[in-house]
Parts: C-alpha cells; sequence; structure tokens
C-alpha cells in the first residue's frame, strides 16, 4: 500500500469537494444576480447545470483512456488547473450566457476525481479496498459539508464572487499537493493499445455487470442532482422569503453531509464484508423512502431533519459501485472504468436538473423530491430481485 498516495489523495479531494460546493447550490442565486429574473431562473438553472455535465460526459471516455495510456496523474494535473481557470473565469462572468460558456468549459476540464480513485485503487491491497474508498468517499462528504457553509458565508460577506476565486485558489492548490507527494508506477507497455473509444464502450457494454453499474451511476446521479437546483428555491418557499436563503441552504445541506460523514466509513466496511450489492440494496432503498418523506415537511427544521436521514443513506452507494467496478476490471483497464463512470455520473448529473426544470414549470418543487425518491427505490428493488436474492452480494 502506498500510504503517500492514498493519504495526499483522500486530503485533495477534500478541498476539491469543498471548492465545488462553496459554488454549485448557489448557481440560481448566481444567476438572479447576474439579472436573470422569474421563471427565468429555473430554465437558466437546468442549462447552465447541465451543459457542464454534458460535456463531461462526452469528455469522460477520452481523459480516462489518456490516464491509461498516457499516466493517470497526469490526468489528475490537468484537471486540478483547467477546473480551477474555469472558476477564475466564472468570478468575473457578467451575463447568464457568459456563465453558460463557462460552465461548458468545466465540463470540458473535469476529471479529476475519476482519475485519483483510479490512483488509489491501484495503490492500495484489495482486501482493504471497500474500506479505502469509503475513506475517501469520507473526504469528499466533509469538503461537501464544508463547502456550501464556507460559500454561504462569504457570499453573505463579500458578495458571490469572492467564492468563485478562492474555489480556483483552492483548486491550484491542490494540483501543486498531487504534483509534489503522488507517485505512480509508469504505465505498462500493455496498456499502451489502440483499442478505440468505441472498443472500450464495447467492452463496457458486453460486460454485464459493468454495464449495470454504469446504468445505477446514471439513475442515483440524475435523482440526487434533481433537488440540487431547487433546494435554495424550496428553501425559500418554507420560509417565506429569500432573505438569508444562501446562508440557511447552505447549512441544510451540510447536515446531510455531516450524516454522510458519520456513516460513509461504516457503508465502506460494509460493502466489504457483506457484499457491495448487499449495501447498495440498503442504501439506494432507504435513501429512497427518506427522499419521498422529505418533501412532507412544511417547516425548515423539519426538511432539514430528513436532509440529514437522507444522507445516511444515500452516502453509501458511491464506495459500493466504486469497489464493485474495480472488482469486474482489470489492473490495466481501471483508467477508462472511472472515465465511463464519470461519464454516467455526468450524464446523470445533466439529466437531473433538466428534469427539475421540466417538474417545476408545471408541479410544485416537492414533487421534484417525490419523483427522486421513487428513482432510488426502483433501483434498490432491482438489485434486491437481480443480484442480492440471488446470492451475488
Amino acid at each position: 500500500m502506498n500510504k503517500r498516495n492514498v493519504y495526499t489523495l483522500i486530503i485533495v479531494m477534500f478541498f476539491i469537494s469543498a471548492a465545488y460546493t462553496m459554488l454549485i447550490p448557489f448557481l440560481p442565486l448566481y444567476l438572479m444576480e447576474l439579472g436573470v429574473t422569474g421563471k427565468d431562473v429555473n430554465i437558466w438553472t437546468g442549462m447552465v447545470f447541465s451543459v457542464c455535465f454534458f460535456v463531461a460526459g462526452v469528455m469522460g471516455p477520452i481523459w480516462g483512456k489518456l490516464a491509461d495510456t498516457k499516466g493517470k496523474k497526469k490526468m489528475v494535473l490537468r484537471a486540478a488547473f483547467l477546473i480551477g481557470v474555469s472558476y477564475f473565469m466564472a468570478g468575473l462572468v457578467q451575463t447568464a450566457w457568459q456563465l453558460f460558456a463557462v460552465r461548458a468549459f468545466q465540463g470540458f476540464a473535469n476529471g479529476f476525481v475519476a482519475a485519483a480513485l483510479a490512483i488509489i485503487s491501484q495503490s492500495v491491497d484489495t482486501r482493504k479496498l471497500g474500506m479505502t474508498l469509503g475513506f475517501a468517499q469520507t473526504s469528499l462528504v466533509v469538503g461537501g459539508i464544508c463547502g456550501p457553509m464556507i460559500g454561504g458565508v462569504i457570499s453573505h460577506i463579500f458578495g458571490m464572487r469572492a467564492s468563485f476565486f478562492i474555489g480556483a485558489a483552492l483548486l491550484w492548490l491542490a494540483g501543486l499537493a498531487v504534483w509534489h507527494f503522488v507517485e505512480e508506477k509508469p504505465v505498462a507497455a500493455a496498456a499502451r493499445d489502440d483499442s478505440s473509444i468505441m472498443d472500450d464502450l464495447r467492452y463496457a457494454v458486453q460486460n454485464r455487470h459493468l454495464r449495470e453499474l454504469l446504468l445505477f451511476f446514471f439513475i442515483f446521479q440524475s435523482a440526487v442532482l434533481m433537488i440540487q437546483p431547487v433546494t435554495a428555491l424550496y428553501i425559500g418557499e418554507l420560509q417565506g422569503s429569500m432573505e438569508n436563503v444562501a446562508v440557511t441552504a447552505g447549512t441544510i445541506l451540510s447536515c446531510g453531509g455531516i450524516a454522510g460523514a458519520l456513516t460513509t466509513a461504516f457503508w465502506g466496511r460494509f460493502g466489504q464484508r457483506k457484499g457491495y450489492f448487499y449495501a447498495m440494496t440498503i442504501t439506494f432503498g432507504c435513501a429512497g423512502v427518506l427522499m419521498i418523506l422529505q418533501a412532507v415537511p412544511d417547516t425548515v427544521f423539519g426538511f432539514g431533519l430528513f436532509q440529514f436521514l437522507v444522507g445516511c443513506f444515500i452516502i453509501g452507494v458511491n464506495p459500493a459501485i466504486n469497489a464493485a467496478f474495480v472488482k469486474y476490471t482489470p489492473e490495466n483497464f481501471r483508467g477508462r472504468v472511472f472515465g465511463l463512470a464519470n461519464t454516467a455520473q455526468q450524464f446523470g448529473s445533466m439529466a437531473g436538473p433538466l428534469l427539475s426544470a421540466g417538474v417545476t414549470m408545471l408541479l410544485p418543487i416537492f414533487t421534484v423530491y417525490v419523483l427522486s425518491g421513487v428513482m432510488l427505490l426502483l433501483v434498490g428493488a432491482y438489485i434486491l430481485q437481480r443480484h442480492v436474492r440471488r446470492g451475488e452480494l
């Protein structure tokens, strides 16, 4: 086990997550600051969220293949620098269309976490993989806890643009840490193959387990990203005004992150001992039920309580799926499989906000939480029937 690689990347992933969540939950408010008003906020929120994820989804297999053939560390450094540039540019935009273009560039630069996870998977013994990926997920979650609170406070005191500049600085510092501390063994000659992106996609489609896991990732990310764009607006409805909504939304989103930080290591060990499909069944199913119940309270406190409970279970999905990816792929395909996983996540992240925008144009905001919960429940039921009851844990 290369402890320095693992520790460095886990710490760096904290800063990446914090930089991301400092900004993303508050994009609807930033659009208002740029002059978008009324129902147009929902439409522009869906567009601005989704364009980044669409471009990132297209680039995922390309960056994944380059990680396997040119080096995973190079891909981490590339992503850290370019995403930092995109954050800095976002702090300078003056119109919604400029923000849309910057988000598209951010999607092009994406791929940091996928390449980092590929390095981690090569740096630890397989027997400790579930627990190590659990700790990596904990780092992302704790960063996600700190990000909304920091971003909310900074935007409240200094304005939202300051959050983008600080996020850029965090990303560049993360890149410097990886450059100095992380070591990667030379790319094997076998990895320098002439296979095309289509060959990689065919391999994933023909591998039943990979095909299902990629679909699970897509649905999971769609369900989670459905609620992010509307949370600040929904909290404004619950409290009766948009006053201090950035701070309130940041605090409530952090409650779910705190719950995840407390439980993610447990889910990593649980999947390692009991089986990753068994862990997925419980986490998908319970998160789905609690997500539906999140639409019931008519107070900010009740909403925040269910956000905490959702976080206890939804956090266990990622380490279980990531560990299953490693189990069903050879080492020289790890960069590509995490690149494909990133594509599935990004397309899910694109679909979620668009679906959310469409729903809120016709129905009340709380129905987004109901639909999200139903999607998670259906995946949990499928895994139970398809894998757990057949003894494939």
